[in-house]
């Protein structure tokens, strides 16, 4: 008789916990249903630079330069998710542009920053602007002095 009334008590408990978890979980999905946004085309940023170096340096010389410093300081996860890539460089004047998804553009930002060597030579790279067209690039590369 005592095990009949401690199952029978047990079966009780069981059915309210499962009726609350079911509760619970029509709440999370309700939650998570409503909150997914609709997944769009990445958003790109373009960096303007200047390499200042003591000799010429090649793009494949910088973009090196830029990946090695970024894993270094922020692992490869960050790096890959950044996905920066050198768009145009001129070597004559060492000014380029780098493309990068928008919400890591202050990882790069630093990153420039922090790159002091570029193919072996002493260099350091000074981020002039950054815009959100590649055109808009373009012109601040033609118009920068420095």
């Amino acid at each position: 008789m005592l095990l009949l009334a401690t199952s029978m008590v047990l079966l009780i408990a069981s059915i309210i916990l499962l009726g609350k978890t079911m509760v619970y979980y029509r709440g999370v999905k309700r939650l998570l249903e409503t909150g997914l946004k609709p997944i769009g085309k990445a958003r790109k940023r373009y960096v303007v630079f200047t390499a200042l170096c003591e000799e010429r340096v090649s793009q494949r010389d910088v973009e090196d330069a830029i990946s090695e410093t970024m894993k270094k300081h922020y692992g490869v996860s960050i790096y890959r998710k950044t996905s920066p890539q050198v768009i145009l460089y001129d070597e004559s004047t060492g000014r380029g542009v780098v493309r990068v998804l928008h919400a890591y553009t202050s990882y790069l930002i630093a990153t420039l920053g922090l790159t002091k060597r570029a193919g072996g030579k002493n260099c350091l790279i000074v981020p002039i602007r950054t815009t959100g067209t590649l055109r808009k690039a373009r012109e601040i590369l033609s118009k920068s002095k420095i």
